[in-house]
């Protein structure tokens, strides 16, 4: 008699079969890469508008600075000025950089240092000195002024003692000393006698003027209300 072989039906008693589970494809995984870069490089584009707005609303704009000495009455060229950035005018009358061409074939008023901001005062007609100022040269030797004198710069003028006195009785306090702004320098060759060009109300020109050459003394100041 043949032998037979017993019939398993799945999802019957004593069946072996097993529901099978759910598995996620590469292809799934492989799609989710791309979104997470794209998200990161979203949140970098963020991060970078925000830090551009933080600075476009810091208050800072754009003004005019002098990067070569002028001498007052000298007419302004465009490659003695350059363009910085300041938080505020704080009433100082500061040239923004837009009116450059404005600037730009004007004399300068006032003699203008390198590193100082342009301000309205300081552009004015050729005319020169201005009203109620006076120009004095004032002869002075190596040592009788700073090195670091610069035009632009002010200036206290003092009385040094006499050549071979012993006393400071004719020396003048610098509290009471006459004020004056740097137009020019021409040293002296070797030890000789040079000149300091001075711009100076009507008082303090006299008060220079009757000081002797040889007890010049120029003291480095801050400007006035400084």
């Amino acid at each position: 008699m043949p032998k037979t072989t017993p019939v398993k039906f799945p999802g019957r008693l004593g069946g072996s079969a097993k529901k099978a589970e759910p598995r996620l494809s590469p292809a799934a995984k492989r799609r989710s890469v791309p979104y997470a870069v794209l998200g990161g490089a979203l949140a970098v584009v963020f991060a970078v508008g925000f830090a551009a707005t933080s600075l476009n609303f810091g208050g800072k704009q754009s003004y005019l600075a002098v990067v070569k000495p002028v001498r007052a009455g000298q007419v302004i060229q465009a490659s003695d000025l350059a363009t910085v950035q300041v938080a505020t005018d704080a009433g100082l009358g500061l040239i923004p950089a837009s009116a450059q061409s404005s600037v730009v074939g004007q004399a300068a008023a006032l003699p203008l240092a390198p590193g100082a901001l342009v301000t309205r005062r300081e552009v004015g007609p050729a005319s020169f000195p201005p009203a109620g100022q006076q120009v004095i040269a004032v002869a002075v030797k190596t040592g009788q002024y700073p090195l670091e004198l610069a035009p632009g710069a002010h200036v206290v003028v003092g009385t040094a003692p006499a050549s071979g006195s012993s006393g400071t009785a004719t020396s003048t306090p610098l509290s009471a000393a006459p004020s004056a702004v740097v137009l020019s320098i021409t040293p002296g060759t070797d030890s000789g006698t040079g000149s300091v060009s001075l711009l100076a109300d009507a008082g303090s020109a006299s008060a220079i003027a009757a000081i002797p050459a040889a007890q010049v003394q120029l003291v480095l100041s801050s400007p006035a209300g400084s």
